[in-house]
């Protein structure tokens, strides 16, 4: 009979614990567990996308108060692009950041958007995506994305093991593209080579002549430091270009209306951030580029634009779907 008393002693004991204490209790019960989403982030922490990155997951934070924590993975640690874009897709990871070779593998709609030659700054782009983002939005959510916000970067430019001083010096050059078509038929269209690699490999890429050139913006060839193996830095200024941050659908709605409404708001927030710092970044990278010792040259502009104009067009119209629409409305804005 001891056993049976002593148990009945103790739940009395827990019991008067609970009633005295039950004010202390109740919100320790009622409060939400926390919620960790996956963010898979392309670059290294210094560039201008991961650092927008990490503030869109303070602003999280903050607007929900702690109850959803984004984790960013930087570097491509949760795979390529096109593997991250494919594990947003499915819900193995969360959410992420991607541009053609990922999201828009999924929505071939939107790489009219990237054609090269198209934008005179990155305000210009802001201009085109403002007018186009409810089209975006809707090929997004019909591609199996939730679309949450816009990164910008550019211009693109190119680092190369040799000088490149006119149009003619890109012929028959080993160049490293993102694995995207439009890269490629751009690169063939200056006469290079088109070399996909994935960009954790590009550095290693150039330092065993695999390439000899890789294009990027200022940010993204500092922040690699591929100019520790490619010390010649080409003002092609080919490509202004937009990027998207997106997040699966299935884990979206599962989450709070609260919490819904904070991730679309930091994700407006941090578009206007991003654009900012990424004019900010790309400035400064391209001075830093200058003062570790690259030698620059700008090559007469004329010959790179004549080049992709008839392959531009013949891309958009390739797309179908509502590319040509948003083409026309890239043209009003810019006057191309």
């Amino acid at each position: 009979m001891k056993p049976i008393q002593l148990d009945l002693t103790r739940r009395g004991a827990l019991r008067a614990i609970g009633v005295a204490g039950g004010a202390l209790a109740l919100p320790a019960l009622a409060q939400s567990p926390t919620v960790t989403l996956r963010y898979a982030s392309l670059f290294n922490k210094e560039h201008s996308a991961s650092r927008s990155s990490e503030y869109f997951a303070e602003l999280v934070a903050k607007k929900t108060d702690g109850k959803v924590r984004i984790q960013v993975f930087h570097n491509g640690a949760l795979g390529t692009e096109e593997e991250a874009a494919r594990g947003v897709h499915s819900g193995t990871i969360d959410l992420g950041y991607s541009g053609l070779p990922g999201f828009g593998s999924f929505i071939r709609d939107i790489r009219v958007l990237e054609m090269p030659y198209l934008y005179a700054s990155l305000d210009e782009l802001k201009q085109v995506v403002d007018r186009v983002r409810p089209t975006l939005a809707a090929l997004f959510l019909k591609a199996g994305f939730q679309p949450l916000g816009y990164q910008f970067d550019g211009p693109r430019m190119t680092l190369a093991t040799r000088p490149l001083r006119s149009f003619a010096d890109f012929k028959g050059l080993k160049f490293r593209v993102p694995q995207s078509p439009l890269y490629v038929n751009m690169l063939k269209a200056f006469g290079a080579i088109p070399t996909p690699v994935a960009l954790p490999e590009a550095y290693t890429a150039l330092q065993a002549h695999v390439a000899d050139a890789i294009e990027g913006s200022a940010t993204t060839l500092f922040t690699g430091k591929y100019y520790e193996v490619a010390r010649n830095l080409i003002r092609t200024d080919h490509i202004f270009y937009v990027a998207y941050v997106a997040m699966n659908p299935g884990v979206f709605q599962r989450q709070e209306p609260e919490i819904q409404k904070a991730l679309l708001e930091a994700g407006d927030e941090t578009t206007g951030y991003n654009l900012t710092i990424a004019k900010q970044a790309n400035r400064g990278d391209l001075d830093r580029l200058v003062k570790a010792g690259v030698a620059m040259m700008t090559p007469p502009r004329p010959p790179f634009v004549d080049a992709v104009r008839p392959m531009n067009q013949a891309y958009a119209e390739s797309l179908g779907g509502q590319a040509m629409d948003i083409y026309g409305e890239v043209r009003q804005v810019t006057g191309h």
